[in-house]
């Protein structure tokens, strides 16, 4: 060794591996972050997805409720068949009918029934989540559309006053399922689902489902309208 080269001492050593060990840890805690960010992304990506598969089942089960069928009279006569009274409900529920020549399947898939309609009932359920099941038949059991809900509203809009000739011109008004006083002049729904829980993230907060109040952290409203197509005028 050359007279003047000199090692490094204990403490150097010593503050070396502390300045390494703390780079280590940055890049782990870095690591750590990018990951819980990943699965939040994730879960919100998922729990949005379930609310848009919702929406979208509902308002294709109100799209058909209450559609005519075709069918042949005594006489030999092609006639349509309609259902009456074939939205339902209250503010926390919603059902809805349909013949099941038109739509083989119920809310969750399953074609399995003898029965010439079917009953849709979406509700909250007691595991915290919106879901459905054909309420014609006695063996079905709900079935989870979206989970993490709070809570469940659903407003109905009813045709008022006298049947004008016009149907464009007629007087709308949403009402509360107790201020409903004729579910035939129903024409449309409106739905808002309350959510909250791991995954929700929104940008600025919103109106509660049941009261005007603000939402806390971490809680959102999803509403979207029904149309009936197929009320009567």
């Amino acid at each position: 060794m050359h007279p003047t080269q000199q090692g490094q001492s204990l403490a150097q050593c010593m503050v070396g591996m502390m300045l390494s060990l703390l780079v280590v840890m940055a890049a782990f805690s870095s690591f750590a972050w990018m990951q819980r960010t990943q699965t939040l992304l994730q879960q919100q990506m998922d729990l949005h997805q379930m609310l848009h598969q919702a929406t979208a089942k509902l308002r294709e089960r109100a799209m058909r409720a209450g559609a005519p069928e075709l069918r042949v009279n005594e006489d030999s006569v092609p006639v349509l068949n309609g259902i009456t009274n074939f939205v339902g409900g209250d503010d926390k529920s919603l059902q809805l009918m349909q013949f099941r020549s038109l739509t083989p399947a119920d809310c969750q898939g399953h074609e399995a029934s003898h029965l010439a309609w079917i009953h849709d009932d979406f509700r909250r359920n007691s595991m915290r989540g919106f879901a459905c099941k054909d309420a014609a038949r006695s063996s079905s059991n709900y079935q989870t559309l979206v989970e993490q809900t709070d809570a469940v509203r659903f407003f109905y809009a009813q045709r008022i006053g006298s049947k004008l000739p016009d149907v464009t011109a007629q007087a709308m008004q949403w009402l509360t399922a107790s201020q409903v006083t004729d579910w035939a002049a129903v024409r449309a729904v409106h739905m808002c689902l309350q959510i909250r829980g791991t995954g929700v993230s929104v940008s600025s907060a919103g109106v509660s489902c049941n009261t005007s109040t603000p939402l806390a952290n971490g809680a959102m409203a999803w509403r979207s309208v029904l149309h009936l197509p197929h009320s009567s005028p």
